[in-house]
């Protein structure tokens, strides 16, 4: 979430920056029509995966999804518009300024990209890697079953609990939202679980499970 505010004030401040430099005054870009059909084209791209629950599916990947539709849709409803602006005009330098305004909603999309999108984390590509090369399902074992095993490598309650979120999949952010602890207790028993079972990568404590 802070690097989502802290993305979206440098969105900001560019954008202030440059309306300074160019003398261009900032609610040009802001047309209260065309933005509530660009959102109501982003809830209708969404729609499709709305009914799909995507297994692993973590909170940054969700929005790199709504980000997708929103730039999407953006451009879609610019080239309506820049299509609608071309019949009904004539005259050349009309043309070019309505054409101009048409793009705001491409706008729109690019500003919702730049914020929400970001690169999944190392956690996360380590462990759609493992996934990758098949190396078993959580499914195929038990919580109880999985609990015994981190217990006798010698983790702690806690940490067994942690062990078998990583084996799930989930990132650091999404373990301490789902055992309400802060995001630096994770971590530190993280760091307790990779020193205990000799490991250095999460895709690593699935590894010793299902070995």
């Amino acid at each position: 979430m802070l690097n989502i505010i802290k993305r979206f004030g440098v969105t900001a401040c560019y954008l202030l920056l440059m309306s300074i430099f160019f003398e261009f005054r900032l609610e040009k870009l802001f047309d209260g029509k065309q933005f509530l059909i660009f959102l109501l084209g982003t809830g209708l791209l969404l729609l499709p995966s709305l009914g799909e629950k995507t297994e692993g599916e973590t909170t940054l990947q969700r929005l790199r999804r709504i980000s997708f539709c929103a730039l999407w849709a953006g451009f879609l409803e610019s080239f309506l518009l820049c299509m609608r602006v071309m019949e009904q005009l004539q005259n050349r330098e009309e043309l070019f300024a309505e054409m101009a305004l048409c793009l705001r909603p491409v706008f729109y999309g690019v500003c919702i990209w730049s914020v929400f999108a970001q690169e999944p984390k190392k956690e996360e590509k380590e462990d759609v890697t493992a996934k990758e090369r098949g190396e078993g399902s959580f499914k195929e074992v038990t919580v109880s079953e999985s609990y015994a095993v981190f217990q006798e490598l010698g983790l702690t309650r806690r940490e067994c609990e942690i062990a078998i979120l990583i084996c799930q999949g989930m990132s650091n952010g999404e373990i301490a939202e789902n055992l309400c602890i802060s995001e630096g207790t994770v971590k530190k028993h993280v760091s307790n679980i990779f020193e205990k079972l000799g490991c250095s990568r999460r895709e690593q404590v699935r590894q010793k499970l299902f070995s």
